[in-house]
């Protein structure tokens, strides 16, 4: 049977503007009616990726770039004892198809991938023993290389080598705040030191605030496959993850907003089926003092129902900061780090 770890958290942050459109605008979306603030699930995993926690967890991440001569750069600075040719050819012959651009006013040259894949230095300095070794530099795009965590978790399509291809085994879903948004704007200006009077720029800029619900569903079965790992192998990279969803947030706008929040509810379930509880928000909650607090007793609520009704396979253990639950179904802890995976 498939184990799946269902991560949930209610996290509160005030005025921010931590995903913004196209435009420039705070990203919202309509659920149940309403319109919610909303962060991308993409936008909330590369604050993970590139987070301190994560990074001090695992030996090696992924870089992800379509950028040639500045990711051989790299490769030359990390790998002093290998040739810079030999590094160049690898990078030519392991994955993507690399394009040369010449800039029309400088006539500079530069040379790119034609698509964004991530990179490895661990997988390069293997490439580099396999072709020290007699491997043919041709044969490097049939060669498939052990995922950095990252991958594993996250996925990757690789078009030049389709067994490289990676399925993703954890599933991140869009933040959305527990209740209706009022999306505000912030008019402001940069004052001009040496002028008199006035100023040197005026502007606008979104904002919003809210309890916003993460949920996320890691595939231990498939994680374990994609990471050549055996599945009790795995608690350290499932707990920090946990770890990462309840304290790590999207760093735009932090300098003008520092909306540096934690947050207040976690509950991880084991189960065998991956389940978001995102539909207990269906129903705006009222955005009200207490908002937080009702938002947790939907949450669980829900939860509850959901179990008996579908008699669900699930068990589950909770953080609460508010001390707001009282459930027989939830294990409550009292610290964050005892929330963990054991298989």
């Amino acid at each position: 049977m498939t184990t799946f770890i269902n991560i949930h958290t209610l996290i509160s942050h005030p005025s921010s503007m931590m995903n913004r459109d196209d435009s420039g605008l705070q990203k919202t979306a309509i659920f149940g009616g309403t319109t919610r603030s909303r962060i991308s699930s993409q936008c909330l995993k590369r604050a993970i990726r590139q987070s301190e926690i994560y990074n001090n967890a695992v030996e090696e991440v992924s870089i992800r770039t379509n950028k040639f001569d500045e990711l051989l750069d790299l490769c030359k600075k990390e790998l002093p004892e290998t040739e810079p040719q030999l590094i160049e050819d690898i990078l030519l012959n392991l994955g993507s198809k690399v394009k040369t651009e010449t800039n029309k006013e400088t006539k500079e040259k530069t040379r790119h991938f034609d698509a964004v894949q991530p990179y490895a230095i661990g997988a390069i300095r293997e490439a580099i023993n396999m072709v020290e070794a007699g491997t043919e530099l041709k044969e490097l795009k049939k060669t498939i290389h052990i995922p950095t965590y990252d991958v594993a978790l996250s996925g990757r399509m690789d078009a030049s080598c389709p067994d490289r291809n990676v399925e993703a085994a954890m599933s991140v879903a869009h933040s959305l705040t527990t209740h209706t948004a009022d999306i505000e704007v912030d008019w402001f200006t940069a004052c001009d030191d040496l002028a008199e009077q006035g100023s040197g720029h005026i502007g606008t800029t979104e904002f919003s605030s809210g309890v916003f619900y993460r949920y996320a569903s890691i595939n231990v079965d498939l994680l374990a496959k994609n990471s050549h790992k055996t599945k009790a192998e795995l608690s350290d990279i499932v707990n920090t993850v946990i770890r990462c969803f309840a304290q790590v947030s999207p760093t735009a706008k932090q300098k003008t907003f520092a909306a540096h929040n934690v947050a207040d509810f976690v509950m991880v379930t084991q189960s065998d089926q991956p389940l978001s509880l995102a539909n207990a928000f269906r129903s705006a909650i009222k955005n009200k003092s207490d908002v937080m607090e009702v938002s947790i007793k939907s949450l669980v609520n829900h939860y509850e129902k959901l179990v008996v009704a579908y008699e669900l396979n699930s068990k589950a253990i909770a953080f609460d900061m508010t001390d707001s639950v009282n459930s027989e179904q939830l294990t409550l802890v009292n610290k964050l780090s005892d929330i963990v995976f054991v298989d």
